[in-house]
């Protein structure tokens, strides 16, 4: 079971459409309750009894298994019991702002993301179903349209399954917590109060710090300096801004305020990363 006092993360995703794959011989387990900017689809396809976390809920899930997570939840797994196969799944991201030039009518956003995290097991011919579509996927990852066809056919296959089988929706009850997260994800570079966030979910500051503090195992203040230190570091990694412009960029107040940051939490000045991190040609 996970520890008392779990590891979160933010774990943002760059592109539109993105897959990721894992085997694991034995049990397999997430490092961190973690949370995208992106919509997931995780499709389990080796026999396993997993624990689900999602937002605060725990759920028991015998695979194969098709699991879908909400942009903005924090969400991870543990497998209990595994099968001759070991633990083999396939997650795909999506972009929501993207795929919304696509009607309702044919993709169901709403319906299939309403919830925190929605879970189908899957018999075995379901499961053939979403692994030929998976495989089609992972072929196409230089042709965003492309792919988002083929996740139009994930999403409705699932869809149906969900009007004919009972499926296990979960949701917390401090739902509003991850709409904070959220928040703070599009504003990471703004200079934001408590008292402001507070204001604009229409709570108190108090209630505001604790109810985060309990749902994600972090204060705003380090949640909100951990966001700006994982973009900090992209931009050293990937364009050639100077130091004051990353700070401003990622809403640090100086540049001095940054370094000290970024050495206090990193161990390393931002000069130093971005040599230690740089491709030379």
């Amino acid at each position: 079971m996970y520890p008392e006092q779990p590891k979160y993360k933010y774990s943002p995703k760059k592109k539109l459409i993105s897959m990721r794959t894992v085997h694991e011989t034995s049990s397999y387990q997430h490092k961190f309750i973690h949370m995208h900017d992106k919509n997931e689809l995780l499709l389990i396809t080796t026999e396993t009894k997993s624990v689900i976390f999602s937002n605060g809920n725990r759920h028991v899930v015998h695979t194969p298994a098709l699991i879908l997570h909400r942009a903005g939840s924090y969400h991870s797994i543990h497998t209990s019991e595994i099968g001759d196969y070991g633990y083999s799944s396939t997650c795909i991201f999506y972009d929501e702002a993207y795929i919304r030039q696509i009607p309702e009518s044919f993709l169901h956003r709403y319906a299939m993301f309403q919830d925190d995290c929605l879970i189908i097991e899957l018999t075995t011919e379901q499961l053939a179903i979403f692994q030929s579509y998976t495989e089609l996927l992972s072929t196409l990852s230089s042709s965003n349209r492309k792919q988002l066809y083929v996740l139009l056919l994930i999403i409705e296959e699932a869809y149906q399954l969900t009007l004919h089988f009972a499926v296990t929706r979960l949701n917390s009850g401090n739902q509003y917590i991850f709409e904070v997260a959220n928040y703070l994800v599009e504003h990471f570079n703004e200079q934001l109060t408590t008292g402001k966030i507070a204001a604009n979910f229409y709570v108190s500051v108090s209630k505001l710090n604790a109810d985060f503090q309990k749902v994600t195992g972090q204060t705003i203040k380090s949640f909100y300096s951990a966001l700006r230190l994982n973009q900090s570091k992209e931009l050293l990694k990937n364009t050639k801004l100077s130091i004051a412009e990353i700070a401003y960029q990622c809403g640090f107040s100086s540049e001095s305020y940054f370094i000290q940051t970024f050495q206090k939490h990193l161990g390393t000045t931002p000069n130093s990363y971005r040599k230690q991190h740089t491709i030379k040609d």
